[in-house]
């Protein structure tokens, strides 16, 4: 793959091609690590391919044959280790000359299969599941079909082995990605890396690259390879020449999805998107001489000679690199929503991993790409990757830097800057906390939607302290620092941000700079001239050394522009034509539970996110207030719970106030809020609502105008800052009012909540649903139970209009009918139909 980069010493310089055509050199198997990035991997890619294609890869839908694909995936042990270059300190029952089988590798006991490698790995440090995988040797062995153990010990473990070769090594955790390499056949030498770095934005920008990887027109491939496919057969009958050819993968935190090959017959089959009035419909008309994806009209809007996209379905890959399929049937499928006070069974989904993936995940998760037809993959880059080297056997092309955390002025031993106006408080910091409290006010010039100057985020606040601001920052360096290719590598630099100086300053590749400040225009390679703001979409003017272009985005909110610099410019390293680039990105939906929008045709924005800590919570709501036309801003947060025994003392010192500073910062900055249920795993759910409200209760209790209502001395009989159930009936009606009145509101049954804060939203207000984003269940005393919070609102959006075409007055609690104002059924006021 070829590239084009900012040259770091070159200031006239913006860009610089490499079109000379490199050879390809056939590389020897038998080599170390020291040559796994040479660039030998065309022939292997073309026949790799093509078994793909004669195979298919509905073959390879069973997670527990992930590992076992014939002959082909067949490794002798000791080749694997010379191969992947690590030093065995001794083997156990495997003579010199022997050597055995392995078709597969797993550093999990459970999901061994016959013929496995099994890597015992102490986790015995870990918070969230404790367990030291030496002690599983003899359950991978004799339960499971294991033929091989590798470990860091001796004692205990080749008695549990019963006979099988152990390979006993300084650090498994040290080997696991160079193993995986070695017997994976280095996958992430055969596509094109970007991998994503920063504090914020990372899975959204993964997901804009991939859209991007898939827009282009240039076939993607790793390392100079030649970019342009001279098979004619390339051109899809469907569509313009190599539409489908790019096929990509993103692995964040929403979990790892790759576009699948798609068949002319399953163009017919699958969903297609109108691109007049965006219908969802199953194309059923003629098409026309040219032999595009056009058609004569639109079912929904009547449209015609419409463009009718296709929707295509993103395979899902499992954490050890299988194609996922179901293995439960899934009991809420087909379900609009879930019902109040119902815990709804939740099996047969697609669990996304609460962790990074390890080093040998990674691989497994890459072969499995490559297996599945992809040229490239958008990788999120988490600082736990960092901190345990899961990502130091992967071969990175791109590194986009995003941002960086900043400690927070408490834990920087100084005051808090935070405007004392809630009204007016909203996102707006120029990145110097001096400047904060005189810049918190609209972010954009009304009438053109431009952005002030320097009047938004790019480092974010976090609860780090200064030393783990540092070592996040040394970490990072020294990954960045890694790249040493200037002919094939880049690196993407985020110069708002004021840690950009000192990477630069240590890159050994060209580096591809974006800004949003003015200071930057002349020196940021892509840097963004406009920015128009709006409830259902964002248009940013773009100038780049190669044009300017408008792009046109589905993503909302302030926050998303920097994403869309990244990905544009991450688009420009890998030399993508800048028309590509637009088309990519106007076709992109944000990542799954980031800002997400849910739109059924109402007159208000409703986001779904997964802001959850302070941190995040805050941001998000700056983000949609910066939207000129925005309101109010209305959101529905809560808080998790633990996984502490259910007896055991919990740890309040610290859970508690980190909840009670969510409640501090959503009351500080939100219009209208709504407390609810998260996932309260081992805590009570009231328990948890009280920990939130404790955040802006006494502030709520001495307003004015609640004084006025409840004197001092009848307060206390009359605590209204809380659900209306734990409330006595006598007091539910005056404690309503009065939630009506500071417009929060403590709403234990999210499904209640979800809809009371959609009904209550007016014209141009913006609905935040935070907390759970893409997670789709509750987690109660270790038991999941479904909850969707998109598919709750969308279902809420649908129902609204007929409600309130009955006469039902949403905009306060309780929901009452004009004619009678009854009070009839529920905390909403009505009976839920």
């Amino acid at each position: 793959m070829s590239f084009i980069g900012k040259a770091q010493d070159d200031d006239e310089e913006y860009f610089e091609e490499e079109d000379e055509e490199e050879e390809v050199v056939e590389g020897d198997v038998e080599e170390d690590d020291d040559q796994d990035q040479d660039q030998d991997q065309e022939d292997e890619e073309y026949e790799e391919e093509d078994d793909d294609d004669e195979e298919g890869i509905d073959e390879e839908n069973d997670d527990d044959d992930e590992d076992d694909d014939g002959d082909e995936n067949v490794r002798l042990l000791r080749d694997t280790f010379e191969l992947a270059n690590i030093d065995v300190v001794k083997w156990i029952d495997l003579e010199e000359e022997e050597d055995v089988e392995i078709s597969g590798i797993v550093s999990d006991a459970r999901y061994a299969i016959p013929g496995d490698l099994f890597v015992c790995v102490d986790n015995s440090s870990d918070d969230q599941d404790p367990h030291d995988g030496h002690d599983d040797v003899s359950d991978a062995i004799a339960l499971r079909g294991a033929v091989a153990v590798v470990s860091e010990r001796e004692d205990g473990v080749a008695e549990n082995a019963n006979g099988a070769p152990v390979a006993v090594v300084k650090s498994t955790k040290g080997i696991l990605g160079k193993i995986g390499k070695a017997f994976y056949e280095d996958p992430s030498g055969k596509l094109v890396i970007a991998g994503v770095l920063g504090h914020r934005g990372k899975d959204t920008t993964c997901n804009l690259i991939k859209s991007i990887f898939e827009a282009s027109e240039r076939t993607l491939k790793k390392n100079g390879a030649d970019d342009q496919s001279e098979d004619e057969d390339d051109e899809d009958e469907y569509g313009d020449e190599d539409e489908y050819s790019n096929r990509a993968g993103v692995v964040t935190s929403s979990g790892y999805y790759v576009t699948p090959e798609i068949s002319e017959e399953d163009l017919d089959e699958i969903p297609h998107s109108c691109a007049e009035c965006g219908a969802t419909c199953i194309p059923k008309d003629v098409r026309t001489e040219m032999g595009s994806s056009d058609f004569i009209s639109c079912p929904s809007c009547g449209a015609e000679e419409i463009h009718l996209d296709p929707i295509v379905p993103e395979m899902k890959i499992t954490q050890h690199g299988g194609v996922w399929i179901p293995e439960e049937q899934d009991l809420t499928e087909g379900r609009a929503c879930s019902a109040p006070g119902w815990l709804a069974p939740y099996q047969g989904k697609y669990e996304i991993p609460e962790s990074a993936p390890d080093a040998l995940q990674n691989q497994q998760i890459l072969a499995g790409m490559v297996d599945a037809g992809a040229s490239a993959v958008a990788v999120e880059i988490s600082d736990e990757s960092l901190l345990k080297g899961h990502i130091d056997s992967v071969n990175v092309d791109i590194i986009v830097f995003t941002n960086s955390p900043r400690m927070t002025a408490a834990n920087n031993g100084g005051e808090d800057n935070d405007d004392e106006d809630q009204e007016t408080s909203t996102s707006a910091s120029s990145g110097d906390d001096e400047e904060k409290a005189d810049t918190e006010e609209k972010l954009i010039k009304e009438g053109e939607g431009e952005k002030e100057e320097d009047a938004f985020e790019t480092s974010y606040e976090s609860n780090l302290t200064e030393e783990e601001v540092q070592s996040w920052r040394e970490r990072s360096l020294a990954f960045i620092s890694s790249l040493d290719d200037p002919k094939h590598q880049r690196v993407v630099v985020n110069l708002d941000d004021d840690f950009a100086s000192e990477i630069i300053s240590n890159c050994k590749v060209p580096v591809v700079t974006y800004a949003r400040r003015r200071e930057h225009r002349d020196i940021a390679d892509v840097y963004c001239e406009r920015v128009d703001l709006s409830l259902f979409e964002t248009a940013v003017l773009v100038s780049t050394p190669v044009g300017e272009t408008e792009i046109v985005t589905a993503l909302v909110g302030d926050a998303n522009v920097s994403n869309v610099l990244a990905s544009i410019a991450s688009g420009l390293a890998t030399e993508i034509p800048l028309e590509n680039i637009a088309q990519g990105l106007g076709r992109a939906n944000p990542a799954g539970g980031r800002m997400e929008l849910v739109d059924e045709g109402q007159k208000f924005c409703a986001l779904v996110d997964s802001a959850k800590t302070p941190e995040d919570v805050m941001n998000a709501i700056q983000s949609a207030r910066a939207i000129p036309q925005c309101r109010r801003v209305i959101v529905v947060v809560g808080a998790d719970g633990t996984n502490n025994d259910i007896n055991a003392t919990i740890d309040n010192g610290t859970e508690k106030a980190m909840r009670r500073k969510l409640g501090e910062t959503v009351d500080k900055y939100a219009d209208v809020v709504f407390v609810t249920t998260q996932s309260p795993k081992n805590e009570d759910a009231y328990d948890l609502l009280e920990d939130v409200v404790d955040g802006f209760r006494s502030r709520v209790y001495d307003l004015p105008e609640v004084k006025e209502r409840l004197p001092d001395g009848i307060i206390a009989d009359i605590p209204f800052m809380k659900d209306m159930y734990l409330i006595h009936p006598n007091a539910q009606s005056e404690a309503v009012e009065l939630q009506n009145l500071v417009r929060r509101y403590v709403i234990v049954d999210r499904f209640f909540a979800v809809r009371a804060a959609i009904a209550m939203a007016e014209e141009n207000d913006c609905v935040l649903i935070l907390g759970k984003g893409d997670q789709d269940f509750f987690e109660i005393e270790g038991q999941k139970y479904w909850f969707d919070d998109r598919m709750e609102s969308r279902d809420a959006l649908k129902r609204l209009p007929a409600l309130q075409a009955e006469g039902v007055v949403t905009t306060s609690l309780p929901w009452f009918r004009v004619e009678d104002g009854a009070f009839q059924g529920n905390i909403l006021g009505i009976t839920a139909t």
